[in-house]
């Protein structure tokens, strides 16, 4: 099943053929799970998400045009999307913003070169985040 070509696997995976849908997810099981644990940070989140990703591919198999893509571009935007849902999900935790004013004043117990070193990253972070959209 190996030296076959993807969309090959995805007309197997469409038919419910067991062996295509075994060498389909070995084939791509790493990008899946790569891709959701950059997203969400969580390996367990990203074993769930890769998990219902390859499910939504299964069920969606017959749906697969390969006119408007990649078999792995259609699989990874699958996952992305599940990814990105999950993320939005998550429950922020709460803190108190007041913490936050501590973490710019320098402490009594730093030298005067980390107080420049901590000065630059203070400097740089500003300007990143002033970049950001």
């Amino acid at each position: 099943m190996w030296t076959v070509s993807d969309e090959t696997l995805m007309a197997g995976l469409a038919a419910g053929d067991r062996d295509a849908a075994s060498a389909f997810v070995q084939r791509f099981q790493r990008r899946v799970f790569g891709l959701a644990r950059t997203i969400v940070s969580d390996d367990r989140a990203a074993e769930d998400i890769a998990q219902e990703a390859f499910i939504r591919a299964w069920k969606h198999a017959g749906a697969y045009d390969p006119r408007r893509g990649s078999v792995i571009g259609w699989l990874l935007t699958i996952t992305r999307n599940l990814a990105i849902d999950a993320v939005r999900v998550r429950v922020p935790l709460a803190f108190d913003p007041s913490e936050l004013l501590g973490y710019d004043r320098p402490t009594n117990d730093r030298g005067p070169g980390e107080h420049a070193v901590l000065s630059d990253d203070r400097d740089r972070l500003r300007v990143a985040l002033a970049r950001l959209p």
